[in-house]
């Protein structure tokens, strides 16, 4: 009797509590290879679009606003994602981001809530409300992870 309670006990209690460390520490100590394959693409995909910014600023194919807005955005992108990847100090990059991505879905919400109201008054067409759904989806779907 004495045996099958110190077995039990010791199968619960002493394995339950120490699953939750064992567990956080291995999940922190696993770095997903794809994750960091895929934030490395980024990171020059991102120089690749400054490069040809600069690129197409120099013959004058771009507005100087266009030019300032876009490289602003890639420029972000780059230091976002060399942070990620440890080659720089996360200055909160990160957070910010989130923040972004968390905006721009409350305000695609917004527009959806509009769109749907217009089509429930009658003052746009299915037609016209699939279109602008499916590009408020494809605007929401490009929002980085």
């Amino acid at each position: 009797m004495f045996l099958t309670f110190a077995v039990i006990f010791f199968t619960l209690v002493v394995q339950g509590l120490t699953l939750p460390t064992l567990v956080r520490r291995l999940v922190a100590a696993d770095s997903d290879p794809d994750t960091d394959e895929e934030f490395r693409a980024r990171l020059v995909t991102a120089k690749a679009a400054l490069a040809q910014i600069d690129a197409l600023s120099a013959q004058d194919l771009l507005r100087t606003d266009t030019a300032q807005r876009m490289r602003s955005m890639y420029d972000y992108r780059t230091h976002r994602f060399a942070a990620r990847l440890g080659k720089i100090e996360d200055a909160g990059y990160e957070d910010r981001s989130q923040a972004y991505q968390d905006s721009v879905r409350l305000i695609l919400q917004a527009e959806r809530d509009a769109l749907i109201a217009m089509r429930r008054d009658g003052r746009v067409s299915n037609q016209v409300l699939n279109r602008i759904l499916l590009d408020l989806d494809l605007e929401e779907s490009r929002l980085e992870a």
